[in-house]
């Protein structure tokens, strides 16, 4: 496995404007093939198997995000507002990217990380609620738990961009059912694939409003 990762400082490269500085994206493209999912290999459990792995992708998420960003992601987020609430930000690294791209973030974890890439101050579900405006961002919402399901259900806004598993590995089956319920998949991007993970990330439109990249309303 690869060494312990140190974060390195946050700094944008002024020198190549419309350049992305994306440390994370480096790092994944650095390390052997076995370190990744070849997007035609079907998902299994595998890595349940190897605490050693586990380890590293705990620190990894924890250092960075459990997603891996692109600028093709950034750039798809983008297409839909320039204004972003994250619910569940851990290290910011996604507020990070997107504030390079000139997307205002507003975020939001319920335990803040000593270190962090972007602003994120404490706070809960509920917070969702005050960003009408903004587009919702929930990132490997933990699995299993009520988070992504609370979350979903106090935003009143129109866009919600979901990061990570579908139907597995992250959130809960109520929240699966109510995006599902009141939202349309609109739009969406590639994702690097780290082992045995299946990320992907797709835009919803709330049904009824204006889609802004087809034009029309749904």
């Amino acid at each position: 496995m690869a060494e312990r990762i140190q974060p390195q400082p946050r700094r944008f490269d002024t020198t190549r404007p419309g350049v992305l500085c994306n440390p994370y994206l480096d790092l994944f493209r650095s390390l052997p093939p076995s370190y990744r999912r070849c997007p035609q290999l079907a998902v299994d459990a595998r890595e349940l198997t190897s605490p050693e792995w586990l380890s590293f992708k705990s620190h990894i998420a924890t250092t960075y995000a459990w997603a891996v960003p692109t600028d093709d992601a950034i750039a798809t987020i983008g297409r839909h507002g320039k204004q972003v609430v994250e619910i569940g930000s851990g290290s910011g690294y996604w507020a990070w990217m997107l504030e390079q791209a000139g997307i205002q973030v507003q975020a939001f974890d319920a335990a803040p990380q000593q270190f962090t890439w972007h602003l994120v101050r404490r706070g809960t579900s509920a917070d969702a609620a005050r960003y009408p405006g903004h587009s919702l961002l929930l990132c490997w919402p933990p699995w299993g738990t009520s988070m992504a399901f609370d979350t979903l259900r106090e935003y009143t806004g129109q866009t919600v961009v979901y990061i990570g598993e579908w139907m597995m590995g992250c959130a809960d089956a109520r929240f699966f059912a109510l995006l599902r319920a009141d939202f349309d998949a609109v739009d969406g991007a590639e994702l690097p694939q780290w082992y045995m993970r299946d990320d992907r990330l797709l835009v919803f439109r709330r049904r009824g409003t204006r889609n802004l990249v087809g034009g029309h309303t749904n």
